[in-house]
């Protein structure tokens, strides 16, 4: 199923799709820069959630993930980064740009935390947002992070998928 929030028809009947997580995705994304900004003060987190959620346009968002996401990354911050620094090999936190991070952090928390999302499904949203927010070198960039991850994070799927 798509993760779209529209109607489709289908023989007849009217299926609701299931809230947009692509825009979910960006909420986190988004409310992380802001939360990071603000020197990562949790006490932010309630209204940069409602701020988001009544912005126009983001009615659709899968609001649920936002938050499971978005807390899920901030209550454990320190271990994903160093997970994710253990796939850099070489390069430090300072010299990586506060977006790329925090893409990271969402599609690393994904990884570890979203088993029903194939490792691929999150490689390729991790990518289009950075589409978005940065140039096409982060893109890269974060594609080789997520591979190396992946194969740490999901090598039973990945070990499936080449077979």
């Amino acid at each position: 199923m798509s993760e779209h929030n529209d109607q489709t028809m289908k023989k007849g009947k009217t299926k609701t799709k299931s809230p947009n997580r692509h825009q979910a995705r960006e909420s986190v994304l988004e409310i992380l820069y802001a939360w990071h900004s603000g020197e990562g003060d949790n006490a932010v987190l309630p209204a940069l959630l409602a701020d988001r959620f009544q912005e126009e346009g983001r009615e659709s968002q899968d609001q649920d993930y936002v938050r499971e996401a978005l807390y899920g990354i901030v209550d454990h911050t320190e271990a994903i980064d160093a997970t994710i620094l253990k796939a850099l090999k070489g390069r430090s936190l300072k010299s990586i740009a506060q977006i790329e991070w925090n893409v990271l952090r969402l599609a690393t928390w994904e990884m570890q935390n979203r088993l029903e999302i194939p490792y691929r499904v999150i490689i390729n949203e991790a990518l289009e947002i950075t589409r978005d927010y940065a140039d096409e070198a982060a893109r890269g960039f974060i594609n080789g992070v997520l591979d190396k991850l992946a194969k740490d994070l999901r090598p039973v799927e990945i070990n499936n998928k080449e077979k």
